[in-house]
């Protein structure tokens, strides 16, 4: 009878350990956003080839091609707030919210002015 009880306690606490070690951390739900746009110069209305594009909290870089179009993909959780830095030599960095882009969502316009 002492066997049976103490099998059964041990049993019990092995299945409860089981059950705490099977719950493994959720992942966090992360949310993918893909933007797009043309970058132009301020002052003549050119488009720019070239303009680094640095999303500094996901590590993620880009570029302008030699239209000026730009097409970069973020993972991000909806908690978070990225931004954007658009950069190139002789003109002045444009940093930019996430929340800022999304508003004028659809085809974005970034105008950089030169040095």
């Amino acid at each position: 009878m002492k066997k049976e009880i103490v099998l059964t306690i041990i049993l019990s606490v092995f299945v409860y350990i089981l059950g705490i070690a099977g719950e493994l951390p959720k992942p966090a739900k992360t949310k993918s956003i893909i933007l797009s746009g043309k970058i132009i110069d301020r002052e003549n209305n050119e488009y720019l080839a070239g303009v680094k594009i640095v999303c500094a909290n996901c590590n993620k870089t880009g570029y302008s091609d030699l239209d000026g179009n730009f097409l970069i993909y973020l993972e991000t959780t909806k908690d978070e707030n990225l931004i954007l830095e658009f950069s190139q030599v002789g003109y002045y960095s444009k940093t930019l919210r996430l929340q800022e882009m999304q508003a004028n969502s659809g085809n974005l316009s970034i105008d950089l002015a030169s040095e």
